[in-house]
């Protein structure tokens, strides 16, 4: 998904989770999914933990290779899925849903392939040039003729008015046409959300905090304790 499970979307059923997976025929996919992760640039532990929970094979069924590759191995799109850290998240209406789906492939240098134009009306109107498949991870083209590509430029367009609207009603709506559309079309899934511990600092005591890496999220605390109530 799109949304996190813990988005004001998901509580008020603006964008609904898919709960029941049990009709997943994995028969249907390739023999083996090639799932790619770097660890150069943040998130090592957390890239590290999920290689090996997704190579387990009573959590993959043996169908799923994870591995760590090098950034020039994702550039090329040599990969059947990808992992990917986004950051920034909240649950309210600030995602930047330009980082999943306008971000370049190449994870060295963070730039977002968002391009616009005149509408018929004057309006800032989103260009196709911003979803070519070099330019993004999940490799969609509205430029050139595919299966997608229609798709592909509801997606763009529903994507540039999320982000560009400033109107709740707007943001909810858009919301969810993002998520069904990216459920339609297979592109992701958000499989955690990632706090830093710098958002729980009201609510741990700092001085019991034991890290067994060197990062500063939250998945590398080893224990802790809660704060007292004031």
């Amino acid at each position: 998904m799109v949304f996190p499970s813990s988005s004001y979307y998901v509580a008020d059923s603006v964008v609904d989770r898919l709960h029941d997976s049990s009709q997943v025929d994995l028969a249907l996919l390739p023999d083996t999914i090639r799932i790619k992760a770097c660890l150069n640039y943040g998130y090592r532990e957390e890239y590290s933990d999920l290689i090996d929970i997704l190579n387990d094979p009573a959590i993959s069924r043996g169908r799923v290779k994870a591995t760590a590759v090098q950034n020039d191995d994702i550039k090329r799109g040599d990969y059947d899925a990808l992992l990917v850290a986004v950051s920034g998240y909240r649950s309210n209406f600030l995602f930047d849903l330009y980082s999943l789906f306008l971000r370049e492939p190449d994870l060295e240098a963070y730039k977002i392939n968002l391009y616009t134009a005149p509408g018929a009306k004057g309006d800032m109107t989103v260009s196709p040039s911003s979803m070519q498949a070099e330019h993004n991870f999940l490799r969609l083209d509205v430029t050139q003729n595919g299966a997608d590509r229609t798709d592909s430029r509801t997606l763009l367009e529903d994507v540039y008015a999320f982000m560009s609207t400033h109107e709740v009603g707007d943001k909810q709506e858009y919301a969810r046409r993002v998520s069904e559309l990216e459920h339609r079309m297979a592109l992701g899934a958000w499989l955690f959300s990632l706090p830093s511990t710098a958002y729980f600092s009201t609510q741990f005591d700092s001085t019991s905090i034991d890290l067994y890496g060197v990062a500063s999220q939250l998945s590398t605390l080893r224990k802790w304790k809660e704060a007292p109530k004031r």
